[in-house]
This record gives structure tokens, C-alpha cells and sequence, in this order.
């Protein structure tokens, strides 16, 4: 098989399925617009590969090597944006607990304090 060609079907593998979790409500749009990049440009390079030897030509990398680059900044830059919203859920999770149980030690002291009404 031809290495465009499976550019070329894993592009519009990657933005078909994107597009799909999306619509299913099961994928972030934030996350969503960098995975459709990623699909763009994976689209592009199997629809132009000369891109991709051009940049490695620019940037004196060998072609394999180029790819990896590309490949292991684009996994590094999502992987660092998924961890940044992963703590921001985490500070943001204890924030509610801390919340909740204040609440509840609030609503348990003014039930202690309320006279015993029991309706009959």
C-alpha cells in the first residue's frame, strides 16, 4: 500500500470519527478543533507529499525523521493541553467537595438547632 494513499485514508478516517464524537456529544469542541488539524494535516500531506519534502529539504531532516518530529510535537502539544484541563477539573472537583461539605456540617448544625416539629 502506498504511504499516501494511507495518509490519505487515515485523514479522513481521523476526520470522520472526530466529526462523529462531536455530534454524539462525546467529544469537546476545543478538543475537537485540534484533532480536525490533525486530520487536515495529515489530509494534506497525503494529497501533497511534496509539503512534507519541502519542510524536510527546509529544515535538513531526513524524511522519516521529519515525520516523527512532526508526529511527536503534535502528540506532546495535545498531551500537555489534555493534563492543563485535567488539573484545572481536578482544583475545580475539590473546590465543589470543600463547598458541599461546608454546606452539609451548615444544614446538619441548623438541623440540630431547629426545634423537633414532627407533623402528625
Amino acid at each position: 500500500m502506498n504511504a499516501n494513499i494511507l495518509m490519505l485514508a487515515g485523514g479522513v478516517t481521523a476526520f470522520v470519527l472526530t466529526v462523529h464524537q462531536v455530534r454524539a456529544k462525546v467529544l469537546q469542541e476545543k478538543y475537537a478543533l485540534g484533532w480536525l488539524g490533525l486530520a487536515c494535516l495529515v489530509l494534506a500531506i497525503g494529497i501533497a507529499p511534496e509539503w512534507l519534502y519541502r519542510f524536510t529539504t527546509w529544515a535538513r531532516l531526513a524524511n522519516a525523521s521529519a515525520v516523527l518530529f512532526i508526529a511527536l510535537t503534535i502528540i506532546f502539544l495535545f498531551a500537555f493541553s489534555v493534563t492543563l484541563s485535567l488539573t484545572d477539573l481536578n482544583r475545580r472537583n475539590l473546590r465543589l467537595l470543600q463547598e458541599i461539605a461546608l454546606l452539609e456540617a451548615r444544614v446538619r448544625e441548623l438541623e440540630s438547632k431547629a426545634p423537633d416539629e414532627t407533623p402528625e
